[in-house]
């Protein structure tokens, strides 16, 4: 049977350095977007159906009624449906990670370049896809109407050595902000979802998205919606940054915290089936999530301008955000999963200068914008 943490069974024993417990959440998520309608939207179909947030099953799409009453196109035969459905089971148990690229430089792509005060720009749909559809939603979701978050009284905690109990204090004291910086936006939206778990770890931790080692590969940190849970490396993030560097775990678990908005507000779940019939688009796709949930971290560093603070360190902030995550200009094209550190950058920076969730729109905006 399904349990709140994702998968079948017992969950496993608690990884070193839990902050705070991770929290029971319903498995499948529901909420706003049922009950279901009486019928479905013109030219759609209710699925048969309805698939469990289980590890090893088959990917759940949502009931009818999810998304305005949108549902997963009919599948495709044969190989691509094969691979269509083992990509879309990947991202519902894989890991968003915040990536950090080895760029000490900067890229020689100009267009997603922050000038000097930074990028401001309110992105706004070109197109206008059928009404309750995947696409639709990506581009019209009701979060982009919401305004700014709460102004947050959130004073940095000291990251000390960087060690592991420290990290636990600073993550602790941020996540707290996070959580009530976001808690109204997801009110507002007629969300009430209990508050998501972090973890802060470093030695292996075993998640309903896989087994992790510290220090593997170019992974800072993740969220696992599997059972909607943060994950920080102590070690990894030393050794990226070193405990001076506080901005850039600013940063990195404000980003992961974007990836909660988009589980939360049914982004993640549009994207799927989006890339459903759509997968030609998996990478690009991948670089607008990615850059979404950075903005909707730059987003969350304005709530926390004044306290935390930023107000002196403004070109610092610019600075980490344009060069400490992300791919650098030569990582070839078919590996860019997160946007290039200027990428990062900018929409990190819009959702700072705006100071609203309608700067984030990235499936709205150019290709130029989000490589």
């Amino acid at each position: 049977m399904s349990s709140p943490y994702g998968y079948g069974g017992h969950p496993p024993g608690p990884p070193p350095g839990v902050l705070p417990p991770p929290q029971s959440a319903p498995w499948p998520p529901s909420g706003r977007y049922g009950p279901p309608p009486q019928a479905p939207y013109p030219g759609q179909q209710y699925p048969q159906q309805q698939y469990p947030g289980q590890w090893g099953q088959q990917p759940y799409y949502g009931g009818p009624g999810q998304f305005n009453g949108f549902q997963p196109p009919k599948r495709r035969g044969g190989a691509v449906r094969v691979i269509v459905l083992a990509f879309v089971l990947l991202i519902f148990l894989a890991v968003s990670v915040a990536v950090l690229g080895s760029l000490l430089g900067t890229s020689d792509d100009n267009t997603a370049q922050p000038g000097v005060t930074g990028p401001s720009i309110v992105p706004t749909p070109t197109s206008n896809p059928q009404k309750g559809t995947a696409e639709d939603y990506l581009l019209n979701a009701d979060i982009y109407r919401t305004g700014p978050l709460p102004e947050q009284n959130c004073t940095a905690a000291n990251l000390g050595t960087g060690t592991l109990a420290a990290q636990k204090v600073y993550y602790q004291k941020l996540f707290t902000c996070l959580n009530d910086a976001w808690r109204p936006i997801f009110k507002e939206l007629g969300q009430d979802k209990p508050d998501p778990g972090l973890i802060v770890f470093d030695k292996p931790v075993t998640t309903p998205c896989g087994r992790f080692e510290p220090l593997s590969g170019r992974v800072l940190a993740f969220y696992c919606y599997g059972n909607q849970v943060m994950y920080t490396d102590v070690k990894q993030m030393n050794r990226a940054f070193g405990p001076q560097h506080d901005l850039a775990y600013l940063m990195t678990i404000a980003h992961e915290y974007g990836h909660h908005v988009q589980g939360v507000t049914g982004l993640f779940y549009a994207r799927a089936v989006y890339l459903q019939d759509h997968p030609d688009q998996q990478l690009e796709s991948s670089r607008r999530n990615e850059l979404q949930a950075s903005c909707f971290g730059g987003v969350f560093s304005k709530a926390v301008e004044k306290s935390y603070p930023l107000t002196n360190r403004l070109d610092e902030f610019k600075e980490q955000s344009s060069n400490s995550f992300g791919e650098s200009a030569d990582t070839p094209e078919d590996e860019r999963t997160h946007g290039l550190a200027t990428s990062q950058g900018f929409w990190i920076q819009n959702g700072f200068n705006i100071g609203a969730n309608k700067a984030c729109n990235t499936f709205a905006v150019s290709a130029d914008l989000v490589k």
